[in-house]
């Protein structure tokens, strides 16, 4: 008697994931991001995570389910995402992918920043503060999104004021036609990836904050969870401080994360001049703290479980309209409430839950009275159980279920695009001259790093970025 054989079940697709930024122990909010997406494919995928980013450190990554590759300069990646069926990536050389989808990969780009929008809240770009140097470079900065957009067969972002910029984006680069959404939706073609949280509950074995620095078991503690990039506003809630240890002097504010864990970002003038304003207003080292260094990802819980406020200001600007603050899901994460500026995505949630207290832009007077309401230990356990009720849709299993979705029905969600040609031939590679050493000496903010993996035309300098592929 004939039998027919059961189908085959689908071969699970070889995704690479080309990573953005230094992966390792130190990480930054787009190392983190990578590695744990690496982390959440490998139920759906055959996952490989490259890493280009000079100070990285792989070691620290093993026993996570996927493979780390290495690679240098670009015929490395070429091979390497050619290897592969589909490619997340960020930011990335626009020959590998012009090859890599030649050799049949399929790319999803991660859009989870408005990049454009905050290179433009920035107050250099690839090292210039100056026009018409600044529009040059950013020029270059759309340049390479509109090449994503015509590329990419899937891209993900954080929130739906994100992804109608996007969409957008998208129309005006002719990546979006009527043929690309016949039966289908926008979600179909862009997806809710924001940043997620880790499944695990934070744990810590020391006392990060007070043990370390000597405050007072009873004393208030304000966290500033993250970097302080031309954005951000540390000003304001150190002018606030100020004012209020006047007649609180329990009150604290501490800032971690002061320098990059990539050398080519290092310690922003952001950070310098918020340690100048609190030096004029004497509480530099009383009142508020500087923590120098980088906060390894891992040890990270140490500070958060140690304080019980978490603040996050910035300022009025465009950048603001489509900011995803990421490092707000550290605040949810260690269940703290949260004070954080108007006009972002994250300001409207946590008003809307009651999940801390929003202020507005440079208001010195709102952030002493939204202080003064969590200082009480009533209030904060209020808040602190509406935000345990929510805590669950940031994990990052819940966070990245529609990439794993796609990913997992790759060959009939990821359709092949036609990439577009380069507009202008590349040149030929010369020795760095002054401008090119110019350049590469005096960016210093994260988007001067976003230059330098764009700006592809400057000789050798042109090489060692292929090589690092920075955020």
């Amino acid at each position: 008697m004939l039998t027919t054989p059961p189908p085959a079940s689908p071969r699970r697709p070889r995704v690479v994931v080309v990573t953005a930024d230094v992966v390792g122990a130190r990480m930054a909010g787009p190392g983190i991001r990578f590695v744990e997406i690496a982390t959440q494919l490998t139920q759906v995928a055959d996952v490989t995570l490259a890493v280009g980013i000079e100070g990285s450190e792989t070691e620290s990554l093993a026993g996570r389910g996927f493979a780390v590759r290495e690679f240098r300069g670009r015929d490395e990646l070429v091979a390497l995402v050619s290897a592969h069926d589909v490619a997340f990536c960020q930011l990335i050389d626009d020959e590998v992918v012009r090859q890599g989808a030649a050799a049949g990969c399929r790319f999803v780009f991660d859009l989870y920043n408005a990049l454009p929008a905050e290179a433009i809240g920035a107050e250099r770009i690839g090292g210039f503060d100056t026009q018409p140097q600044m529009d040059d470079v950013f020029s270059d900065v759309l340049s390479f999104f509109r090449f994503c957009m015509r590329a990419g067969s899937y891209f993900v972002t954080s929130n739906e004021r994100q992804r109608d910029f996007w969409v957008g984006y998208m129309m005006s680069a002719g990546g979006l036609l009527p043929s690309d959404l016949r039966g289908r939706h926008t979600s179909d073609l862009i997806g809710l990836v924001p940043f997620g949280m880790e499944d695990g509950e934070p744990h810590a074995d020391r006392r990060a904050i007070r043990g370390e620095l000597g405050i007072g078991e009873d004393d208030l503690v304000l966290l500033w969870a993250g970097g302080i990039w031309d954005w951000f506003d540390a000003e304001t809630p150190i002018r606030a401080v100020a004012e209020l240890r006047r007649e609180r002097p329990d009150v604290h504010l501490v800032f971690y994360g002061t320098t990059h864990p990539n050398s080519l970002i290092g310690k922003p003038k952001t950070v310098e001049r918020a340690e100048e304003v609190a030096r004029e207003l004497g509480v530099l080292g009383a009142g508020v703290h500087f923590i120098e260094g980088w906060v390894p990802a891992a040890e990270r819980a140490a500070y958060l479980l140690d304080a019980d406020v978490a603040i996050c200001a910035h300022k009025e600007s465009f950048e603001t309209r489509y900011a995803f603050r990421t490092r707000v899901l550290d605040h949810f994460w260690a269940t703290l409430p949260s004070i954080v500026t108007e006009g972002d995505w994250f300001s409207e949630y946590i008003r809307a839950g009651d999940l801390g207290d929003v202020v507005g832009y440079g208001d010195v007077a709102g952030t002493v009275d939204a202080i003064r309401d969590l200082s009480d230990r009533r209030r904060r356990e209020q808040v602190r159980g509406h935000v345990a009720a929510i805590r669950d849709d940031w994990r990052w299993s819940a966070t990245t279920s529609d990439l794993r979705s796609v990913v997992a029905d790759w060959e009939t969600r990821l359709l092949p695009r036609d990439v577009p040609a380069r507009e202008h031939p590349e040149p030929v590679p010369t020795a760095p001259g002054r401008l090119a050493r110019a350049r590469a000496a005096a960016s210093r903010s994260p988007l001067g790093a976003v230059y330098r993996a764009l700006r592809r035309r400057l000789g050798a300098l042109v090489r060692a970025l292929r090589q690092r592929h920075a955020r």
